[in-house]
This record gives structure tokens, C-alpha cells and sequence, in this order.
């Protein structure tokens, strides 16, 4: 929640997005993920400042899954985008 009182500090991040690349899931969480026989939705947001990678490999791993991203929100799309988030989720419940 980035904004005009929390700064966004980049080397810190950039530091952490580089070591949560080096780290990969475990093949047994991977195993599970396949498993689930379930649908499951993502909503992601585009302008998330987190690594892609783990949204990419949790799509990836999981099954049953749709995954919307919101072009405008980052890390907390419920709160940065009410409405595209409310109507993601709506599209999955009939």
C-alpha cells in the first residue's frame, strides 16, 4: 500500500524478488497444488511490485484454475480495484 506516507523501496525489493527467484517450490508442494481437484481463481494485480513468478507457478501447478489480473491494482486488489476484483469474483459464482 505504497503511497504519499509508505514509499515503495526499490533496492530492498529488488533484493528480495532476486532471492524468491532462487528459491523454487518443493516438488511435494507442487504434488499437492496438482492434486486439488477443485476450481480455484487468482486475481492478481498487474502493478504488484512481488515477484510474478509465484502467481505464474501456482497457476501452473494448480489444476482447475482461472486467473484474472486487474491492469490497475498491485499487491491488494480487493482494495485498489473494488470493483474489477467484486466482478472477477462474480464471474466464478454464476
Amino acid at each position: 500500500m505504497a503511497g504519499p506516507w509508505f514509499g515503495i523501496n526499490f533496492e530492498c525489493n529488488k533484493a528480495l524478488n532476486a532471492e524468491t527467484r532462487r528459491i523454487c517450490g518443493t516438488p511435494a508442494l507442487y504434488a499437492a497444488c496438482r492434486a486439488l481437484d477443485l476450481p480455484v481463481l487468482i486475481v492478481d494485480g498487474a502493478r504488484d511490485i512481488r515477484p510474478r513468478s509465484a502467481v505464474d507457478s501456482l497457476e501452473r501447478a494448480l489444476p482447475r484454475v482461472r486467473r484474472v489480473v486487474l491492469p490497475e491494482a498491485g499487491h491488494l486488489p480487493w482494495v485498489e480495484d473494488p470493483r474489477g476484483f467484486r466482478e472477477a469474483v462474480a464471474s466464478v459464482l454464476g
